[in-house]
């Protein structure tokens, strides 16, 4: 069970096997699994199955041997964390089209941007940029200059 963006209780069950990879022709397939998740979220009870394939060998990838609950040991790579805790991209009601990408690459863009400024706190630079957007205009014109 997990308690995380917003839903009370979440429980996934996660199963794996190699009994599928000989008849799929996927270069490095090693495993499929499914994972099933239940949760409740604003008093309603939702159910979601997903599936996939990994290149993981059972050794290193068994379900039965880690819990299907997230774990806090996990890590998201620091540009994801910068995009998901700055600008919320994990709860982006954007899904249709070319709508996520785009909106992927101004995430960037504008990470891109205040990290050439030698921004690095860059929720608090982003905060103050909501507040006075002439020096956010001010590094898109004028960008500082970028040392090769």
């Amino acid at each position: 069970m997990d308690r995380a963006h917003g839903r009370s209780h979440e429980r996934r069950h996660l199963v794996a096997s190699t009994d599928l990879t000989s008849y799929l022709a996927w270069p490095g397939l090693t495993q499929v699994f499914r994972l099933e998740r239940t949760w409740r979220e604003q008093g309603a009870d939702h159910q979601a199955r997903h599936y996939g394939i990994t290149s993981l060998s059972p050794a290193r990838a068994d379900p039965a041997a880690r819990p299907a609950s997230r774990s806090l040991d996990h890590r998201e790579p620091r540009p994801h964390c910068h995009k998901d805790v700055a600008f919320g991209e994990d709860a982006s009601l954007v899904h249709l089209g070319q709508g996520p990408t785009v909106l992927a690459l101004l995430r960037d863009a504008a990470l891109n941007a205040l990290h050439q400024a030698g921004v690095r706190q860059v929720a608090a630079r982003l905060r103050l940029h909501a507040q006075h957007l002439e020096q956010a205009v001010t590094l898109v014109v004028n960008p500082p200059p970028t040392h090769a």
